[in-house]
C-alpha cells in the first residue's frame, strides 16, 4: 500500500469545514449497533493486522523524517539568505509538550486559517526547553524584559539560601528585639487582614539612607517563622520594581517608586504571613590577597560574601481565608445518580455538602430574609452529607523538583476533601454549598448549582436539542503558570498579543463560562486531556489553577486525563518503590526517543488527589463511563498501551463490552494525540506511530467513532474514517484540542504536506464542543475564545 505522506505534491484538501461529513462505514464484526459484545482473539489484533499493512515505524518513518529535514535544512538556507526579517517576533513556546511529533502532516483548507501558505511554515521550532515555573507571587526579572522569574533556576533563592549573614536573626530574641528596635512602620501594608485572591499593596519609608536596588523584601508563613532562609518567595527591590511596571501598564495607572501592589494573594495554607525588608550588602573575598590561586579551596573561598540586616518588618497579616473552601469541582463516579463534590481548605474538620432541588419551595431564601419578613418558614427538603479527606507531602511523589521543600517548590496543599452527593435526579437543578465543621460551627462557602448527571442510554426530551453536549480542551496553564501572556510576548509588545486579562488560560476558563451560563444549551460535562496546571514541581500552581476553573468547575462535572506535565518522571521514588499510578519505572518504550522524559517529578500524585474520576479503571489514569449515548474512554499516553500491557488489556475489555446499542457512539481520549499536523523534532514520527502500532486497530475493530487528544498547541482535524492514513476507510476521526491556554505553536513549525488532515489551526485559543443529538447524529464545533465557532462537522452513521 502507497503511504500518502510520500506523496508530497497531493493538491491540499480545501474542503468546507461547514459541510455535512458521513460519519463510519461500519461493519458489524465485533461489537455492530445490536448491541452484541464479541472480545477480540489475540491473533486478530497481531498477526492478521500486520499482514495487511507494515509496521508504521522503520522504512517509511525514516522517509517521513529525511525528506522533511532536506526540505527544513534548504529552507532554512534559503530563508536566512532571501527572505526579508520579519518585525514581528515568532510564538517563542518553550514548553517541552511538542516533543512526539506526529508522522502525519497537514494541509490547510479554511480561508480563515491560511498557516499552511506560508512561507515561513519551512522553518522548524526548536525551542522545547525545560518549563519555568513561576515563583508564589509571580515576581519578575528586572533584566531580559521583564521575563517571570523561574523557581527552577533562581539566582535569588541560591543567593540567599549560601548567604554569610542574617544579622538579629542569630537567636529568636534577637530577632524579636530587632523588631521592637525597628518597627513596623518603614514597610507597611495597606490591611492586615486579606483573603486569597485580595489586592495588597506594600510600602516601605527606608529607617537611614536610600533603599537599594539589591535590598530584598522576603515572605514568611507562618508569620512567627524564625530560620530567616525558610521563605516563601523573595524578592530584590528592582524585581519588585520590574513587576510592578508589569502591572502597572496592565492597568494603565502610575505607582510610586517605593510602593509594591501584590494585585492577587496566593492560596498559603497558614493562618498569618508577614513580609521582611533587609538591605544588602556583599564582600568580595577576592580583594582579601587570594587572587590567582589555583586551589579550588581557596577559589571557593573567594566567592562573594552577601550579607543580610534586617531593617523593617509589616508585622502579621491575618490570613482570613484559611478556613474557607476554595477550588470547588464536581466529579463523576460512573454513578447514574451520583457526582463527587472536592474543595480544599488550609484547617482539617468534617467536609460536608448540604444540597437541595432548586425548585423546592422557598429554598433559595435565606432564613434570616424569611425571619425579617415575619413570616413562617416552611421546611425546604435539604440533605446534608459528609465526606473524606486527605492530603498529601512531597515524599509522596518521585522526584526533584516535585520532592524538593526549598522555598518555590512543596508546599503543604492543605486538607483536599472529597463528598459523594447521591440520589439526584436527572438534569434536575440542585443547589448545594460545601462547609467544614469544626468546633463550634460550619464555615459554608457560597450556593452553587449544578444538574443531576445525564444518565447511561438517555435521549433528548426536547426536540432539536442534544441529548448530551461536553467541550473538550488540554494544554490549559493559568495565571500562576509561566503561560500569563501570548505570543511568547512578555510583556506582550503588539495589540495582537494582548488578552482580555493578559492571560489566554483565562480567557479559555472565562470562555467555558459562559457556554456554561448559556440558556440555549445544557453543557454535561468538560472533559481536560492533560497538561492540567503546568505546576512542575511549583505546588502553589495547583491551588491558582484549581482556583481558576471554579467557575465553571463547580457548576459541571470535569472529567481529566494527565499529560506528560502531569505525570512524566524518570523512577518511581527510588528502589523499588510503585508511584501512585502503580509502576516503577515510567513507561519509556525504544520508538519513544527521549519523548517521555521527567517535567517536574510530580508523577501523577497532585492530578490524582485532586481530581475523581469514575471507578472500574487505574484511577485518574485509565477509566471509562457513559453518559447518554455515548461511552467515553479516557487512557493514558504516558504508560504503557502496548499489546499485552496491563493498560491494553483493560482497554480490550472495556471496549468488549460496550453495549451500541445503548451508547451507540465511542469515544477515546487521551494526551498525546495518534495523528497530527506538526512535526517539531525529527524522529518525533515514531511516537505517533508507535501508539498507532500498538492500538490502532483494536480502535479500529471496535469502530471508534473520535479520538480526542491535546498535547500539540493547536487545533487538528483529521478526514473523516480515517485508518492507516487513509481517508474513508470505515476509521476514526482524529481531533487534537491542544488549544486550551498555553502558548500556540510558532507559525515556523514545520508542517508536513498529507491527505489526511481537513482543519488545521494555531491561530485561536479555544474548546472543542461535541453535541449529540441521536444514535446516528453528532455535531462537532471547535470554538475560539469570543464565541466564534471556527470549525465544525457533523458525524453521522445508519
Amino acid at each position: 500500500m502507497e503511504d500518502p505522506l510520500l506523496k508530497e505534491d497531493d493538491p491540499i484538501n480545501t474542503a468546507d469545514t461547514t459541510s455535512l461529513i458521513s460519519g463510519n462505514d461500519h461493519d458489524n464484526d465485533g461489537v455492530g449497533i445490536d448491541g452484541v459484545p464479541r472480545q477480540l482473539e489475540q491473533d486478530e489484533l497481531t498477526s492478521d493486522s500486520n499482514e495487511t499493512r507494515p509496521k508504521r515505524y522503520g522504512i517509511p518513518t525514516l522517509a517521513f523524517v529525511v525528506v522533511p529535514m532536506v526540505i527544513f535544512l534548504a529552507g532554512t538556507f534559503l530563508a536566512a539568505a532571501f527572505l526579508p526579517r520579519s518585525t514581528n517576533p515568532p510564538t517563542e513556546n518553550k514548553d517541552d509538550d511538542n516533543d512526539n511529533g506526529p508522522p502525519s502532516s497537514m494541509s490547510s483548507n479554511s480561508s480563515q486559517n491560511n498557516n499552511s501558505k506560508s512561507e515561513n511554515n519551512i522553518m522548524a521550532s526548536s525551542d522545547n526547553n525545560i518549563v519555568a515555573a513561576p515563583t508564589l507571587l509571580a515576581m519578575r526579572d528586572n533584566k531580559d524584559g521583564g521575563d517571570m522569574l523561574n523557581v527552577h533556576d533562581h539566582q535569588l533563592y541560591t543567593q540567599i539560601k549560601d548567604a554569610s549573614t542574617f544579622h538579629y536573626h542569630a537567636q529568636h530574641s534577637d530577632f524579636l528585639m530587632s523588631i521592637a528596635k525597628h518597627g513596623a512602620k518603614s514597610l507597611e501594608p495597606d490591611k492586615y487582614e486579606v483573603d486569597y485572591g485580595d489586592s495588597l499593596t506594600l510600602a516601605w519609608s527606608p529607617r537611614e539612607g536610600d533603599v537599594d536596588d539589591e535590598d530584598i523584601i522576603a515572605m514568611y508563613c507562618p508569620s512567627f517563622e524564625v530560620d530567616p532562609k525558610n521563605f516563601r518567595d523573595v524578592a530584590t527591590l528592582a524585581q519588585v520594581k520590574a513587576t510592578r511596571a508589569i502591572h502597572a501598564a496592565a492597568k494603565s495607572v502610575e505607582m510610586a517608586d517605593n510602593v509594591w501592589n501584590i494585585p492577587s494573594f496566593p492560596t498559603v495554607r497558614e493562618d498569618s504571613c508577614e513580609f521582611r525588608l533587609y538591605s544588602h550588602s556583599v564582600d568580595d573575598a577576592s580583594n582579601q590577597g587570594n587572587e590567582g590561586s589555583d586551589n579550588l579551596e581557596q577559589e571557593e573561598q573567594q566567592k562573594e560574601q552577601h550579607h543580610y540586616t534586617f531593617m523593617a518588618t509589616t508585622g502579621p497579616i491575618s490570613l482570613t481565608s484559611n478556613i474557607v473552601p476554595t477550588g470547588i469541582h464536581i466529579g463523576l463516579t460512573g454513578e447514574a445518580n451520583e457526582v463527587i463534590i472536592q474543595f480544599v481548605t488550609g484547617h482539617a474538620g468534617e467536609p460536608l455538602v448540604e444540597y437541595s432541588e432548586k425548585s423546592d419551595v422557598r429554598n433559595s431564601i435565606e432564613l434570616e430574609q424569611v425571619q425579617e419578613l415575619s413570616m413562617a418558614a416552611p421546611m425546604v427538603s435539604t440533605t446534608k452529607v459528609k465526606g473524606e479527606s486527605t492530603t498529601y507531602v512531597a515524599a509522596d511523589m518521585c522526584e526533584a523538583p516535585a520532592t524538593s521543600t526549598d522555598p518555590g517548590f512543596f508546599i503543604s496543599p492543605g486538607y483536599l476533601h472529597k463528598v459523594k452527593v447521591g440520589n439526584l435526579k436527572a438534569g434536575v437543578e440542585y443547589n448545594y454549598k460545601v462547609g467544614l465543621g469544626f468546633g463550634q460551627g460550619v464555615k459554608w462557602s457560597d450556593q452553587y448549582v449544578l444538574h443531576g448527571p445525564t444518565p447511561r442510554g438517555a435521549t433528548s426530551s426536547e426536540e432539536g436539542k442534544p441529548a448530551l453536549t461536553f467541550l473538550v480542551l488540554a494544554n490549559q496553564g493559568c495565571g500562576e503558570s509561566k503561560y500569563d501572556t501570548v505570543l511568547g510576548a512578555d510583556p506582550p509588545t503588539s495589540p495582537a498579543a494582548i488578552s482580555s486579562h493578559n492571560n489566554p488560560a483565562q480567557d479559555v476558563a472565562d470562555l467555558i463560562s459562559s457556554l456554561v451560563d448559556d440558556d440555549a444549551q445544557t453543557i454535561d460535562s468538560v472533559h481536560h486531556l492533560g497538561n492540567l496546571a503546568y505546576a512542575d514541581g511549583a505546588a502553589h500552581v495547583w491551588d491558582a489553577y484549581t482556583n481558576m476553573i471554579q467557575s465553571y468547575a463547580s457548576r459541571v462535572p470535569i472529567l481529566v486525563g494527565v499529560g506528560n506535565h502531569d505525570y512524566d518522571h524518570s523512577g518511581g521514588g527510588g528502589g523499588d518503590r510503585k508511584d501512585i499510578s502503580g509502576v516503577i519505572n515510567m513507561f519509556n518504550p525504544p520508538w519513544g526517543n527521549g519523548a517521555f522524559a521527567t517535567t517536574g517529578g510530580e508523577c501523577g500524585v497532585p492530578v490524582s488527589k485532586r481530581f475523581a474520576v469514575p471507578e472500574g479503571g487505574n484511577g485518574v489514569f485509565w477509566y471509562s463511563y457513559d453518559q447518554s449515548l455515548v461511552h467515553t474512554v479516557m487512557l493514558s499516553s504516558e504508560h504503557n498501551m502496548t499489546i499485552g500491557s496491563s493498560q491494553y488489556v483493560w482497554l480490550e475489555n472495556d471496549l468488549a463490552k460496550v453495549n451500541r446499542s445503548i451508547t451507540p457512539w465511542l469515544v477515546v481520549e487521551m494526551h498525546r494525540p495518534m495523528y497530527n499536523s506538526e512535526l517539531v523534532n525529527w524522529l518525533n514520527p515514531m511516537v505517533s506511530e508507535g501508539m498507532q502500532n500498538e492500538i490502532e486497530d483494536l480502535l479500529h475493530h471496535y469502530e471508534t467513532d473520535l479520538v480526542l487528544s491535546g498535547h500539540y498547541h493547536s487545533y487538528f482535524r483529521s478526514c473523516n474514517g480515517l485508518y492507516a492514513y487513509e481517508c474513508d476507510k470505515g476509521g476514526t476521526t482524529y481531533i487534537t484540542v491542544g488549544t486550551g491556554g498555553a502558548p500556540l505553536d510558532a507559525n515556523t513549525t514545520l508542517l508536513i504536506p498529507n491527505t489526511h488532515t481537513e482543519y488545521f489551526d494555531r491561530e485561536h485559543f479555544g474548546v472543542g464542543r461535541a453535541s449529540v443529538y441521536n444514535a446516528t447524529s453528532l455535531h462537532w464545533e471547535f470554538v475560539a475564545v469570543g464565541g466564534d465557532v471556527i470549525d465544525e462537522l457533523w458525524l453521522t452513521k445508519d
